[in-house]
């Protein structure tokens, strides 16, 4: 079978491998759509010194299960979460299960893997499958995002008549903004480079009020409508949430996701600023990966578009030559999108 690797700086590498065997707990899965991530994106610039099987994001067909599985059966349709919490943990007894993480044995699908999602075929432990309906194939790789943008959303606990900024719209923040337009937010701010191009698009037409372009306009001193902001959605680089405390109101929320290394994790902010507008910054973070029952109801009743987010689709056997030309300039593009069959082409 086919399947995908990648190394930094942007190399990607198909091979044919045998398609692996499946455990007792495990199923083999049929690819049928596999997203890029924003997280592979930094995997290929830098962070990936040797070939690294990659694609958390994807949707198949179970084609075979192991003995001890009971949940799916062969031929249904399922999207894979990429970890989710251990039952038999402290904090999923005490109702907590979103604070389950590396120490409770979480379930992983990520890691130690000869293939993931760009390939033919993958396993995953039974346990990370959710079944789905109606969405295409294409919409079922990207309810892993989506489920990351719906934990953002949630962290964020936007209500009725909150005026809402958006910083960063990548694929998750403008997920992330349907949700908050969905939640009744007055009026929502979309923030990001000149250069994002037609994300800034997709923004007003996913209900943006205003789109602000950070390289041309200092946010710090931006005139809100209200002065400021009540809850602001950050899903771009940890250090804009300095810039972030600037445009905040009083008891304002700053929910904030994303991954930086080395000198890059390090944020600085005014703490009296912080203190005396009475901010709250928190994090979020999906691991363990929740929500994503309820993030596939919201696209298959409709209220949430995730169609509109891809921009370019290419069948498995052309991944290198796709990638390499998505790669090219991520900012204006939206999502790519692997397919193993041509009637799934976009």
């Amino acid at each position: 079978m086919l399947s995908h690797y990648l190394k930094a700086p942007f190399q990607f590498e198909q091979r044919e491998i045998p398609i692996p065997e499946v455990g007792p707990d495990d199923v083999l899965i049929k690819v049928k759509a596999c997203g890029f991530c924003g997280h592979e994106m930094i995997q290929a610039s830098y962070a990936s010194e040797d070939w690294t099987p990659f694609g958390h994001e994807f949707s198949g067909v179970i084609e075979k299960i192991g003995a001890n599985v009971k949940n799916v059966a062969v031929g249904d349709k399922v999207v894979v979460e990429t970890s989710t919490f251990n039952p038999l943990s402290d904090a999923a007894r005490n109702g907590r299960v979103d604070l389950d993480g590396p120490a409770a044995k979480i379930i992983d699908y990520i890691g130690g893997r000869e293939s993931m999602g760009f390939a033919e075929y993958t396993t995953a432990p039974a346990a990370l499958c959710v079944k789905f309906d109606s969405m295409s194939f294409v919409e079922g790789s990207m309810i892993e995002p989506m489920g990351v943008a719906y934990d953002l959303f949630k962290v964020a606990g936007i209500e009725l008549g909150d005026d809402v900024l958006v910083l960063g719209l990548g694929p998750i923040g403008l997920m992330a903004l349907q949700m908050a337009k969905k939640a009744g937010a007055r009026k929502i701010y979309a923030a990001d480079l000149s250069n994002c191009g037609h994300r800034a698009e997709l923004a007003k037409q996913f209900g943006a009020d205003e789109i602000i372009f950070t390289d041309k306009v200092d946010i710090r001193n931006y005139e809100f409508a209200r002065g400021g902001v009540d809850k602001v959605l950050l899903t771009a680089p940890p250090r804009l949430i300095e810039d972030a405390t600037y445009c905040m109101n009083l008891g304002g929320v700053i929910a904030f996701l994303g991954i930086a290394y080395g000198p890059a994790a390090t944020v600085s902010f005014d703490s009296n600023l912080v203190h005396h507008k009475k901010i709250h910054i928190r994090a979020s973070d999906a691991v363990p990966a929740l929500y994503f029952p309820a993030c596939i109801d919201l696209v298959e009743s409709g209220m949430i578009d995730l169609k509109s987010l891809v921009s370019t689709t290419f069948m498995l056997e052309d991944t290198v030559a796709g990638l390499t030309e998505f790669v090219k300039n991520p900012q204006t593009a939206g999502k790519a999108i692997m397919v193993t069959d041509k009637d799934l082409l976009l």
